[in-house]
């Protein structure tokens, strides 16, 4: 059985039953494989298969980069942002405004894995 997930306006991409949507938004979606421990992130039409290890450290780039200075800076290298984790296998060039599309992203699946984590700890005693 397979499932659909947006890649693009109006454009669909076959996604494997397996993996579960942990959060999703506008700019993409982030599903979680448990046969194979690794999130798929969607984002900007491409798929990225990454580690848990991998996706914080990519959370931790993403949120170190300060969006701030790149809206005051009038030069055009401030325009773009180039983000390479070792354990990607893309390179993401982003503007200001899809860096804050994939933070907000990444933020909202983070904050569901840890969600998560906590209600299987506060549920485990109950069930053993």
């Amino acid at each position: 059985m397979m499932t659909t997930a947006t890649a693009n306006i109006g454009e669909k991409m076959q996604v494997a039953a397996e993996l579960v949507e942990i959060y999703a938004n506008a700019a993409g979606a982030v599903y979680q494989c448990d046969r194979k421990s690794r999130l798929v992130l969607n984002f900007a039409g491409t798929l990225s298969v990454l580690k848990v290890d991998t996706f914080l450290r990519l959370k931790q780039t993403v949120d170190s980069i300060d969006l701030e200075s790149m809206v005051v800076d009038p030069s055009r290298s401030s325009d773009f942002e180039i983000v390479s984790i070792c354990g990607c296998d893309r390179c993401y060039v982003l503007t200001l405004t899809e860096l804050c599309d994939l933070r907000e992203l990444l933020a909202g699946a983070r904050f569901t894995l840890e969600l998560n984590r906590m209600l299987h700890e506060c549920l485990l005693p109950i069930t053993a």
